[in-house]
């Protein structure tokens, strides 16, 4: 019966190419799109699936209380004083990722982005299989200690024979040697932790005790710089140790610290799990997930769409057939089983035409996702199951309906007229078209409003000079700041220059808690950064009362601080020059508000003080003709001073740019949806016009013999499709307006949605479907009548 159906489907696609090669494309697009997202969800989900102890490994998140702020960043003593104090602790460590390190490799440094400091521990808690090693324990208790990851020691090394053998890196600026100790395999992409190299915990500490001019960081437990990483026994719960940590606080915070309560995350949510959390850890977002899927749903329904359109439209040819069939005794059961193979066959004929689009198309979802999308090998049993069941699932749902309707088509009306219309099953092809055009129009309006707000962020003014602003990344504690400065600022490109702790926009922020002038129960929460003299005028930010820092003012470094006009009003502060802040610190300009974070919010309280030593980011205004020239200059005066290490800068427009990456990410889902679902709702608007022209053909002879125009012809074909976009355009507008405006509540300076948004949406779905159904229309009017009414 099989080899029977398998035949029966073959010769009827072969029967009906045009209609096949049409629902062929449009379900191989809709599938290889769905399966690219399909390939990103899975990777999702699978972050940390690698790591053996993934139930029992725990990150140690850290809530100010104060902040109403939680932060992964804890004291370096925490590790170790967990697993002395909690026996149900089997392994504690620290980890930091080390800024600026490098290794030499033929004669030049390389450097290294994933350089994590650490101790041994790391290795029985996280899985990192060694490939060599000196022994299995104490790999990193030396702090000449390093350990590499495969792919690093293979770029070192020709025949990667690392273990034992010395190398020269570049740790916090000064040349050091180290031994390796073992070499463990490449961590995958779907891991938190992520490694090419790792080094003793140790080198983490110097930057930070040069920072604030002291000897303790390992010991002091206001120094929140490392991750904490542990490793519960089998039997112990999270719970059972959250519940001593309040005593354990108390033990070791003093009252004059920042209130702050411990708490644990699972190493499973660290990724999707982390939207309130500071972490300079990658972090998913399950509601972009959402999105994702929906798209993909919404894809794959207008596929199937097509197809159901399609056929019920060619399976009106095919009545006659069904009522020899009936009328020789087959049952409904095998006629509904004979449809289904058709249909199952078309969409596992379509599964490896999708499965190829997809990886062609791999390379360019990376600006749809904003990262890039691989093949991880321990997922692949995932992603085949999921292809598999997809496209089963649409081949099923897909013909059920035709198979459904044919089989019940009664025998003697189907003899006496093979086609069977009928109003209900217009009614219902009618509804499907609707329905593709409500998803195509919801796509397009979502893709101009989504863009109407990106372009405004991006034209906003933000308060500073976002253009001819350049940073230049000199990393921690770098002992040649002054001189370099001092170098660009003599360079005749450079119109000004002044060094900062941190980039604009800010992207790391320190805080601290004030109390309101007029209510000290009210405790207001200020960011606070640290600046170099002349970086509010190198970056144009105004002032409105005061002045600026200067050094000509003995005291500002010590005790002068300048504020935002946001945190004059929230605090309450009548008369700000002269105003003390906090003890020791007093107001002597307040600048006018400006967003050093992006406009999705609103601006914060802000206090800026001085730090003319400890700057990690040079900020250099430049005459904007000059940029290339001007860098190669940079370049230059850079290895004079600091010839080993990695020459790196950032464009003031890239990192504002960077902060609406989101935004960019969703224009391009939604247009690569809006396009996709266009290519397939055309190709079967277009196929569902041809069969009604070829079975039209007596209707539109009988019209022109009896006087109708070729341009009224085309019209009656052109009428029914643009009532159709009108319908879906009343159906999605509204759909539209509700969704676009809860996205947009995420912004402080947003956009109004204008009529010209769904104007422009009815417009192009008008054009589109006029000139799909123009094709046929106009072959249809020029059919000579006689020639109609002789072969009908």
């Amino acid at each position: 019966m099989l080899k029977h159906n398998l035949i029966t489907a073959l010769k009827f696609l072969r029967k009906n190419k045009v209609f096949a090669v049409i629902n062929l494309l449009g379900l191989s697009i809709a599938l290889a799109v769905s399966f690219i997202i399909i390939l990103y969800v899975v990777n999702e989900f699978s972050y940390n699936r690698y790591h053996e102890n993934r139930n029992n490994v725990y990150r140690v998140l850290n809530h100010y209380v104060d902040f109403n702020q939680i932060q992964t960043g804890t004291p370096y003593i925490l590790a170790q004083t967990l697993k002395d104090e909690f026996p149900q602790v089997k392994e504690a460590v620290n980890t930091r990722r080390l800024r600026g390190f490098s290794i030499k490799s033929n004669d030049e440094f390389v450097g290294v982005r994933n350089a994590v400091g650490t101790s041994s521990g790391v290795f029985d808690i996280f899985t990192l299989p060694l490939i060599s090693s000196m022994g299995t324990e104490g790999l990193l208790d030396n702090k000449y200690s390093i350990c590499l990851s495969q792919s690093l020691a293979m770029m070192l090394f020709e025949d990667g024979d690392a273990v034992g053998k010395e190398l020269t890196a570049i740790i916090n600026n000064e040349e050091q040697i180290l031994r390796i100790t073992a070499v463990f395999k490449d961590i995958p992409e779907n891991s938190s932790l992520r490694a090419d190299c790792i080094v003793n915990g140790f080198w983490n500490i110097a930057p930070i005790n040069a920072t604030f001019e002291e000897d303790n960081a390992e010991r002091n437990w206001a120094r929140n710089f490392w991750d904490t990483w542990i490793l519960l026994d089998e039997k112990t719960s999270s719970h059972d140790i959250e519940n001593q940590f309040r005593d354990f606080e108390a033990k070791y915070h003093t009252p004059q610290s920042l209130k702050v309560n411990y708490s644990l995350q699972n190493l499973s949510d660290v990724y999707l799990n982390s939207d309130q959390i500071g972490s300079h850890l990658p972090k998913g977002n399950k509601k972009d997930i959402m999105i994702f899927l929906t798209l993909a749903f919404l894809i794959v329904v207008v596929a199937a769409i097509n197809y159901i359109i399609l056929s019920t439209a060619v399976s009106v040819s095919r009545t006659k057939e069904i009522g020899i069939r009936k009328t020789n005794g087959a049952k409904p059961g095998e006629l509904r089983m004979q449809l289904l193979v058709e249909s199952l066959m078309l969409t596992l004929m379509v599964l490896p035409i999708a499965v190829y689009l997809m990886l062609l198309g791999l390379p360019y979802a990376a600006e749809l996702f904003q990262k890039e999308i691989h093949i991880i090998k321990g997922n692949i049993v995932y992603y085949a199951l999921a292809y598999l069941v997809l496209t089963l699932f649409i081949g099923l749902a897909s013909g059920l309906y035709t198979s459904t309707w044919l089989s019940k088509q009664n025998v003697l009306k189907v003899l006496k007229s093979p086609v069977v219309y009928g109003k209900n099953k217009s009614f219902f092809r009618a509804f499907l078209i609707i329905l593709q055009l409500v998803i195509f129009c919801f796509f397009v309006s979502g893709t101009l409003i989504i863009n109407a707000q990106y372009r405004f962020a991006m034209n906003k003014k933000p308060g500073f000079n976002n253009e001819n602003v350049l940073f230049l990344n000199i990393g921690e504690d770098f002992k040649y700041y002054k001189p370099l400065l001092e170098e660009i600022r003599s360079n005749p490109n450079v119109i000004s220059a002044a060094g900062a702790l941190e980039t604009l926009p800010i992207t790391g922020k320190g805080m601290i808690v004030v109390p309101h002038t007029e209510d000290e129960n009210n405790m207001v929460t200020v960011i606070m950064t640290e600046q170099d003299f002349d970086f509010l005028q190198t970056m144009g930010i105004s002032l409105s009362k005061g002045r600026y820092f200067s050094e000509s003012y003995g005291t500002d470094l010590q005790s002068a601080c300048i504020i935002n006009e946001a945190a004059v009003k929230q605090l309450g502060i009548s008369q700000p020059l002269g105003h003390e802040i906090i003890e020791g610190y007093k107001v002597v300009g307040v600048v006018k508000d400006f967003y050093f974070e992006s406009i999705h919010s609103e601006v914060q309280p802000l206090m800026i003080l001085i730090d003319d030593e400890f700057n990690e980011q040079i900020a250099i205004n430049y005459y904007p003709e000059n940029l290339g020239f001007l860098l190669s200059q940079l370049e230059k005066s850079w290895g004079i001073f600091a010839p080993d290490i990695p020459f790196r800068y950032s464009l003031v427009e890239d990192l504002t740019s960077q902060l609406y990456k989101k935004e960019k990410s969703l224009i391009a889902t939604a247009s690569v949806s809006a396009v996709f679902t266009l290519i397939i709702a055309v190709m079967g608007l277009f196929g569902l016009t041809l069969f009604m022209a070829r079975h039209r053909t007596k209707e539109i002879g009988i019209k022109k013999a009896m006087g109708s125009s070729a341009l009224q012809i085309i019209y009656s074909f052109i009428r029914i499709n643009i009532l159709y976009v009108i319908i879906a355009m009343v159906v999605s507008t509204p759909v539209t307006l509700f969704v676009m405006e809860q996205w947009l509540r995420g912004y402080a300076e947003r956009i109004e949605i204008g009529w010209w948004v769904f104007a422009l949406t009815f417009a192009i779905a008008s054009v589109v479907v006029v000139l799909t159904v123009l094709v046929h229309a106009f072959r249809a009017a020029r059919v000579n009548p006689v020639e109609s009414l002789r072969y009908e």
